[in-house]
Order: C-alpha cells, then structure tokens, then sequence
C-alpha cells in the first residue's frame, strides 16, 4: 500500500530524493535534466512511500509573476511545480496525479494559479497527464527543429 504524506528535508528523505532525481537522469525521457544537489530541493514537498522507500515525490516554490503574459498579469500569486517523478515502476497507479493533487490542495489557498513547464521526450503523456488526469490547461508549447 502506498502512503502519501508531506516530507520533512531530513537526511533520509534527501538521500532518496537525489537517488530518484539521478534514476530520473539515467531513465533519459526529458531533455536537458540534469541530477539535482541538496540545494536544489524545495519545500513544500510530497512524497509516496511504499513502506520506507520514496517511490515518487514533487516540489515547487512560490512566486509572483513580474512580467505579464497573455494569461497571468503581472503581480499574480503563483506556484510553480518544479518536479513530480514517479519510478516507472510505479506509474499508472494514480501515484502522480495523488502527489499533484496533495500540492494543490497545500498551495491552493495562497495563489492564484499553479504553473510548470516539461521537458519530457513524450509529449502525449504529458499532456495526457497534466491536462486530462489533473485538470491544467495547456496554454503554450515551445518547439524545435534543429538544423544541423
């Protein structure tokens, strides 16, 4: 059984959490990922457990907008989700959409909108998960045709 809970920055908990950060690097399914250090780590943070072993988490931070785009004025509260991972072993048991939803529920009384960009080589999933499973909208996508 998966348990859920907010994590505490503790030894432990950042020991596991730059072990998945380096699964996530070695799994290759974003561009550009690099493993994360002790200082790259935020609270608030989300974890799932299955008994002591961290099998997905999420983090973000809190900012507000400085430069207004066609749909977030300037000086709106936001969160920013800066990672959810999920072993893939562990996927398509709900375990991201819970995390996402822990996140939202924490933050939701202090901002205005909830914010991330994705890296990730399979769009489709992506956008399968963040707007069909936990109800964002996709507002802009940014591409690339590399020429040489």
């Amino acid at each position: 059984m998966i348990e859920f809970k907010q994590a505490t920055l503790d030894k432990e908990t950042i020991d596991q959490l730059l072990e998945l950060s380096a699964n996530w690097v070695r799994e290759d399914c974003s561009f550009g990922i690099v493993a994360n250090a002790r200082e790259d780590l935020k609270e608030p943070c989300f974890i799932a457990l299955d008994g002591n072993k961290i099998v997905g988490y999420t983090f973000g931070h809190f900012y507000v907008k400085e430069n207004k785009t066609s749909c977030i004025e300037i000086g709106s509260r936001c969160f920013d989700v800066d990672e959810l991972y999920v072993l893939p072993e562990y996927r398509d048991k709900k375990i991201g959409g819970t995390l996402f939803k822990m996140i939202e529920n924490f933050v939701k009384n202090d901002v205005d909108y909830i914010t991330l960009s994705t890296p990730t080589k399979d769009y489709k999933k992506a956008l399968k998960f963040y707007v069909e499973k936990v109800d964002m909208t996709f507002h802009s996508a940014y591409l690339i045709k590399k020429t040489k």
